[in-house]
């Protein structure tokens, strides 16, 4: 039998990073994500493009 699984990405994505947030940061976070029905993971990485652009 064929070893069945999630297929491989062209991207791997290796680094992870922490952060601290005040209380009114993740709560706006955690809202912002609801209601665009978003992952935190996709929210904060939406904003780095978004910083990244102005640079």
């Amino acid at each position: 039998m064929a070893k069945m699984g999630r297929p491989k990405k062209s991207e791997i994505k290796n680094n992870s990073i922490g952060i601290r947030l005040a209380n009114d940061q993740y709560s706006r976070l955690m809202q912002y994500a609801s209601e665009h029905e978003l992952t935190i993971t996709q929210v904060v990485q939406r904003a780095l493009e978004l910083l990244f652009q102005s640079s």
